[in-house]
């Protein structure tokens, strides 16, 4: 039988996890820490619920302003160019404590655009995910949905290439 993502994914054990009701500024914590770019979010019974990532982050950090409309299609115009905006280090230290009242499960990636598959895929299904958005895939169980781990590109490369 060829290789599956259970066979090259990063586990559970390696990959750090928040929970959905823990605070935004708790996941810049974690973020910082390991210098991950992204948290998959798992409730207290071990169920994926989403992705929290590093560019949600600082899309929390930047003003209201600079993203409205980023996201649609309708958006037009761009703010290229934000200079006449500005921040320093007090400016952030108020965005973090602000942000400890925000909540991880409020502030979640967009699904479509996290790919998610079963442990027993196979490996070249795997690598079209990673390849296709670019980022990594998440190993959930089609009967439990209980997060199992993630696919990389690296996870591919120290387990396989």
């Amino acid at each position: 039988m060829g290789l599956t993502c259970f066979d090259v994914m990063v586990s559970p054990d390696l990959q750090k996890t928040i929970r959905p009701d823990a605070s935004v500024a708790d996941a810049l914590a974690i973020l910082k820490e390991t210098r991950a770019r992204f948290l998959p979010v798992v409730d207290e019974s071990g169920k994926y619920c989403g992705v929290f990532s590093a560019p949600t982050m600082l899309k929390l950090i930047l003003p209201k302003a600079a993203t409205i409309g980023l996201n649609t299609e309708s958006m037009r115009v761009s703010m290229d160019h934000l200079g006449f905006m500005s921040l320093d280090k007090e400016d952030f230290r108020n965005q973090i404590e602000r942000l400890k009242q925000e909540k991880v499960a409020d502030n979640m990636s967009n699904p479509s655009n996290i790919p998610v598959a079963a442990p027993d895929t196979p490996i070249m299904e795997g690598i079209f995910l990673v390849y296709k958005f670019k980022r990594h895939v998440m190993l959930v169980e089609p009967k439990t949905q209980r997060f199992v781990g993630t696919v990389s590109a690296n996870s591919l490369m120290d387990k396989v290439l």
